[in-house]
């Protein structure tokens, strides 16, 4: 009875006459060019066991990636599955790249084919060690997965690539029905989700089902995913697993949230909604919303009513079809608001400021005021950032609909927009004026120096900038100053325009000031073929005067002559 094992033990002895003693079983299916490069070299060049892992090597080239680990305990091998096998035993066993084959099973020397389909890797584990012990003693199997199987899914519903799709173990739902979206290519191994071809298409995309082999179904939320990086609303898919995706139809439920909220949205509509759950998608309140309540507004036969929810109901709170939550604003201090002043001030730079109420004239005052060299006539207030802009900003192109204005004058509206953009008017020498002007955040306020000039151009001889001496000295004085008028001057058409508003006024009508500017038009200057053209006018009309006269002239010699006819008579 002793030597009833002795053919195996041999046989065996002989299968594992390796140097390490080890057994390694790899797939068969790889092309024969790679057969050399699969063998298992050892080397002790570095002084110690050098392994080359030809296997590994390979399977890193095929750069598909998996999301996270595969739980050993669910899941369940099946075909197509590639597996490594480690028996610790009194004789050790390492087989490796054992692929399941479409029995089910893997075929491990000396034992025969094993039915592994369908087993978790801890009951694969038991049937190998029970198979193993009826050859080694107290065998201890370790099972690893080294490349898990590809699912196959069905999709079906109003996408526009419906069927069977082959995809990579452990993918989530969003890279599952992409290619179904969009190209139909089958080959997801490759493919990279792109989120806005998915949720600019006109699908139900918070009302997914999933149906599982064992005739469970889920459902799936992508919105939500997308929005809020929810992994359980994206769930990984299993192999057998059919999606269903419907139309989303104009009439469908829907819901909202708006407000003071980062993003407002309006989106289809899911059972369990909540507004904890709407205001995770909408990306939180904005800085200036009251977080402790939101108010829903519920329409109904009898008419639309508020429901006020407090904060401790948000995560309870049922919401019903169509239903609009509205994030209210509260009482808000922005400790980062600030304003800016340039120019001649004691103190020039960044102050802060509460938007709203601090004034143009406190801000002054923080500055330092002005300087002996400052031109406050011509100082400006420019209104920042895009939540500050005037609010009674008008819209020229509307404007130009019902106008009567020709094409020059509708140019000069589109200027006059561009000019007076956000441009705030201040008179720094008013301080009435200045305590009621509100600051905002991102307000800058300029004062310019004052150079005591005054600047002469237009149809002068000599244009420039001229010393300004007092007010009493006249705008003709300045023209003098400046050469005089030049040959094409317009006498009749002499502005002044102000510092800062540069606002024209004819002299006269203003008091020159420091910082103002004289201006003295010129002539007009025809174009050359109008002034040809008016010149053949006049040439015609001297010559008609000339043939009225003419005629004239030859009627009443004819009347002379008539008379002299008859008297001889």
């Amino acid at each position: 009875m002793k030597f009833r094992h002795l053919p195996f033990l041999i046989l065996l002895s002989v299968f594992l006459a390796t140097p390490a003693q080890t057994i390694f079983a790899q797939d068969e299916t790889q092309n024969q060019s790679t057969e050399a490069d699969m063998t298992v070299g050892f080397s002790s060049t570095f002084g110690g066991v050098y392994y080359k892992d030809p296997l590994g090597t390979q399977l890193s080239g095929r750069l598909i990636p998996f999301e996270g680990n595969i739980d050993l305990n669910s899941y369940k091998l099946g075909v197509n599955d590639l597996i490594s096998i480690n028996i610790e035993a009194n004789q050790p066993i390492f087989l490796r790249g054992l692929l399941v084959n479409p029995q089910g099973e893997v075929v491990l020397p000396m034992m025969g084919a094993v039915k592994l389909e369908g087993l978790t890797i801890p009951q694969a584990e038991e049937q190998i060690s029970e198979i193993a012990s009826r050859q080694l003693r107290d065998p201890i199997v370790d099972i690893t997965i080294e490349y898990p199987r590809p699912n196959i899914i069905h999709i079906s519903g109003g996408v526009p690539h419906p069927g069977k799709y082959v995809i990579p173990s452990q993918s989530r739902l969003d890279q599952a029905i992409f290619n179904s979206l969009t190209d139909g290519n089958r080959n997801m191994g490759r493919s990279t989700v792109n989120s806005s071809q998915i949720l600019t298409g006109n699908y139900s995309l918070r009302n997914i089902t999933i149906l599982h082999t064992d005739s469970t179904i889920t459902t799936a939320d992508l919105v939500s995913y997308f929005r809020t990086g929810d992994l359980s609303s994206n769930p990984v898919l299993k192999n057998g697993d059919t999606i269903n995706i419907t139309t989303l139809k104009r009439e469908a439920a829907k819901v909202s949230i708006s407000g003071a909220v980062k993003s407002a949205y309006e989106i289809e509509y899911r059972e369990g909604d909540t507004p904890s759950l709407l205001l995770e998608i909408a990306g939180g309140f904005d800085v200036i919303a009251d977080n402790s309540r939101l108010h829903v507004y519920r329409q109904t036969e009898d008419g639309t009513y508020t429901v006020e929810v407090l904060f401790g109901e948000w995560d309870s709170f049922q919401l019903q079809p169509n239903d609009r939550i509205i994030a209210l604003q509260g009482e808000y201090f922005d400790p980062s608001a600030s304003a800016w002043v340039n120019g001649e001030v004691k103190i020039p730079g960044n102050f802060p400021i509460k938007s709203g109420q601090t004034t143009a004239f406190e801000l002054l005052k923080l500055a330092g005021g002005m300087t002996n060299d400052a031109l406050p006539s011509a100082a400006y207030l420019m209104r920042g950032g895009e939540r500050n802009r005037i609010p009674n900003e008008f819209n020229t192109e509307i404007m130009k609909r019902t106008s009567d204005q020709v094409l020059q004058g509708l140019e000069y509206l589109d200027s006059e927009t561009q000019l007076s953009r956000n441009r705030v008017y201040i008179d720094l020498t008013d301080e009435e004026q200045m305590q009621e002007l509100k600051l905002l955040d991102g307000d800058r306020l300029y004062i310019p120096k004052d150079s005591k000039t005054i600047f002469v151009f237009g149809q002068v001889n000599n244009p420039g900038y001229f010393p300004f001496t007092n007010s009493e000295k006249s705008v003709r004085d300045y023209i003098v100053d400046a050469g005089g008028f030049a040959l094409s001057a317009d006498l009749d058409r002499i502005f002044i325009l102000k510092a800062g508003n540069s606002t024209w006024y004819r002299v006269g009508d203003t008091t020159l000031e420091s910082g103002d500017r004289i201006y003295v038009d010129r002539q007009p200057v025809e174009e050359l073929n109008a002034l040809r053209a008016y010149e053949i006018q006049k040439q015609q009309l001297r010559n008609q005067r000339t043939q009225l006269i003419m005629t004239g002239i030859t009627t009443i010699t004819g009347i002379i002559t008539t008379l002299v006819a008859i008297g001889a008579l």
